[in-house]
């Protein structure tokens, strides 16, 4: 059952998601582009790309060869930035987007779960939530990385979304809860979204007085 939890996250978060992103991007070409030559090119080269990178994500799985190296140490605002812009660029909701993180200082694992998390957040609020408006922040103190997550959207009932057979939230709560962390969801059909994720950052240990 562990294994297939995991399969089942690792096909939603690597696979699924860089599919739905091909789609928002064929919409956008099929929507937007057709009378701009050079920005149509551009765009159906990086579907061509996603999709290789997809049919490669799904050898790995099938070979059980988890690869981790796409995503690098430190490019968490980077790719979430870029990932917004594109959601942005297809949707038209007004942004809000802040990161006062020090990838420097933000254990890999944390990063790579938080990332897989947000993108997903982000999805779904794109996919479902009709937002006009999305706010994200990412803080980060000492002890806790926080990140709050803000939409103006259709809302959802939470405890149905978390009994389906969807693994959106499901896997969204065992990403978080994975590296120690929580997530609060507030929502309710049509109201927005807030989701709020606090995750405990290991203490650094102190360096050692050299006596004299």
């Amino acid at each position: 059952m562990v294994e297939r939890r995991r399969i089942s996250r690792e096909l939603h978060d690597r696979v699924l998601q860089l599919l739905s992103g091909v789609r928002l991007r064929a919409e956008n070409c099929r929507c937007e582009l057709l009378n701009n030559p050079h920005a149509l090119e551009s765009e159906l080269q990086t579907i061509e790309n996603t999709t290789e990178r997809a049919i490669i994500e799904i050898r790995n799985l099938l070979a059980e060869n988890q690869r981790t190296g796409d995503l690098k140490a430190g490019s968490l605002e980077r790719r979430l930035k870029e990932e917004l812009e594109i959601f942005r660029a297809r949707t038209g909701f007004k942004l809000n987007f802040r990161c006062k993180i020090s990838a420097r200082d933000l254990p890999f694992e944390i990063e790579r779960e938080l990332y897989f998390t947000l993108r997903e957040a982000v999805l779904n609020c794109v996919r479902h939530s009709r937002a006009t408006e999305l706010e994200l922040s990412l803080n980060q103190t000492a002890k806790t990385c926080k990140v709050l997550l803000r939409d103006n959207g259709v809302g959802f009932d939470v405890s149905a979304a978390e009994g389906s057979s969807h693994y959106g939230i499901k896997g969204m709560r065992e990403r978080v809860e994975k590296v120690g962390g929580q997530i609060a969801i507030q929502t309710a059909p049509g109201q927005g979204t807030k989701i709020a994720i606090t995750i405990p950052l290991p203490t650094k240990p102190r360096s050692a007085r050299v006596s004299k």
